[in-house]
């Protein structure tokens, strides 16, 4: 039998919070550290890293997390095992011959954004990374495979620690690299426990090579293309077209925004080795029920993250970064407004995964990366950063709209769109509230009002709608009662849930 969901989704909201929060706050005191200039290098080293290493993932990152639960549940453990030691050692010979390709590239076509900087150094301390990166990520992702989410967490909890330390210190000691070191403290205890994959022995048989290989080259594909339309793939054309001061105050502007966006893959860590788990099973009413419920658990937290972020931005991003860094804050704003809608569509992708629908995957992401490099050339040169901005908010919407487009009439898994456009009006709700302090105090301090007297305003809508009895109350107070105890009677009265204890 598999481990509790509730408790996995509980473990990978510590530990994707643990390392939204590291990144973030890293991100933050790097950005004051360099300026937005400096701060335009480490972005554009930071894209080149992140394509590569999505290059070299091969799609094994989503192998591990759909096969592994899913043999466990036909209970073929030894395949599972064997498949184990295949993928890892795959894993690190894509990840050698990409590395080196990373390493010519920066040193030869991608050399000119890193003039004034110490190149050979920079280029370095990326290429140490990029292997840590690759590294840390086999294990880790392992981990989730096997719904192990209570190391998941442990892991990154110290690995957050590290990273947000590392930065501040680095960025303040050695400019571009030390930056750039603490990604690597980041990834060092997860990539140091690789060595226990590599006791596996690399056994699959035919039949199932067959189907790992064709699921792994879609994933792949949709990987890589959903990278540079997710990614940061605008700094490319604004680097040529408005030069790195525009790259710094984008990398703000999206800093802010995958704040909220990074949140839902690792919020909803343990979904898609439950969907592929259930997909195994042929549970397709569980699938439905658990695809609708998470989905309005997720814009629960998501949908108000995002619209309060943009109605703060003008005071919030000033804050963070620094007076400097004003001009981000239209390009804020869009990018959040639109990652309120473009971050609901985690549970399709996963869903979509499970059910090995990466051909349309593949279809979607692809138009997505036509609309990026079609808008980078038509808003970018014209616009700067706002059509830096525009560009990315437009594919990333239309990506998510044509996957839930799909899974609705061809899958008949329909969103809880009742749900949504409840929490939506709660969210607007608050985001207004937030928005009408900020703008009449003018200064940081105004957050301290803002964001509580939101948060009171957006539960105060919720519970009026009665949006909690809208939800599976079976996932919800499972959910519930992994909370401390002493918190339990305020938020079920809170959510108008049944004081009542339900078993976990």
């Amino acid at each position: 039998m598999s481990p509790s969901f509730a408790k996995n989704t509980l473990l990978g909201f510590a530990s994707g919070a643990a390392v939204a929060l590291a990144g973030f706050v890293g991100n933050a005191v790097v950005a004051r550290l360099l300026g937005p200039e400096r701060l335009g290098v480490f972005a554009y080293v930071v894209w080149c890293v992140t394509v590569a290493a999505t290059i070299a993932s091969l799609g094994i990152d989503v192998v591990q997390q759909r096969f592994i639960p899913n043999l466990r549940a036909e209970g073929r453990g030894e395949e599972a095992e064997g498949l184990i030691g295949a993928t890892t050692r795959v894993s690190i010979s894509a990840m050698t011959v990409v590395g080196i390709v990373l390493v010519g590239y920066l040193l030869l076509p991608g050399r000119g954004a890193l003039e004034g900087t110490s190149t050979g150094l920079v280029i370095g301390v990326a290429a140490v990374w990029f292997v840590t990166w690759k590294l840390g990520d086999l294990y880790l992702f392992y981990l989730r495979g096997e719904q192990r989410f209570g190391e998941v967490a442990k892991l990154s909890a110290v690995s957050a620690l590290l990273k947000v330390s590392t930065f501040a210190v680095g960025a303040w000691l050695f400019g571009i690299p030390g930056a750039l070191a603490g990604y690597i403290a980041g990834s060092l205890m997860p990539a140091s426990r690789v060595y226990r994959l590599l006791r596996k022995k690399p056994r699959v048989e035919p039949t199932l090579r067959r189907e790992v290989v064709k699921f792994a080259l879609g994933s792949w594909a949709v990987g890589v293309i959903g990278t540079l339309v997710f990614g940061r793939t605008q700094v490319v054309f604004l680097e040529h077209y408005s030069g790195l001061t525009a790259v710094g105050l984008f990398a703000a502007a999206v800093t802010i925004a995958e704040m909220a966006v990074q949140l839902p893959p690792m919020l909803l860590s343990a979904l898609l080795p439950r969907f592929s788990e259930q997909h195994g099973m042929g549970a397709h009413d569980h699938m439905v029920r658990l695809y609708r419920t998470t989905t309005a658990l997720i814009a629960m937290v998501i949908v108000p993250l995002c619209l309060g972020l943009a109605a703060v931005a003008p005071v919030l991003v000033p804050a963070l970064f620094g007076a400097e860094y004003g001009g981000a804050v239209p390009a804020a704003v869009v990018l959040l407004i639109a990652a309120a809608i473009s971050a609901l569509g985690v549970t399709t992708l996963y869903l979509l995964y499970s059910t090995g629908k990466t051909a349309f995957l593949v279809i979607s992401n692809g138009l997505g990366l036509v609309v990026t490099i079609a808008l980078g050339f038509v808003l970018i040169p014209r616009y700067g950063l706002m059509g830096a901005a525009w560009s990315r908010a437009i594919a990333q919407v239309l990506v998510v709209l044509l996957e839930t487009w799909y899974v609705t009439v061809k899958l008949s898994f329909r969103p809880p769109y009742r749900v949504l456009g409840a929490i939506m009006a709660a969210a607007v709700a608050a985001a207004a509230v937030a928005d009408v302090i900020s703008a009449q105090w003018g200064a940081a301090l105004s957050l301290v009002v803002s964001i509580p007297a939101a948060i009171i305003v957006y539960v105060a809508v919720l519970r009026t709608l009665s949006v909690a009895s809208m939800v599976d109350q079976g996932l919800v107070n499972r959910l519930v009662e992994r909370m401390p105890e002493h918190r339990r009677p305020m938020v079920r009265k809170l959510l108008k849930l049944p004081t009542s204890n339900t078993p976990s």
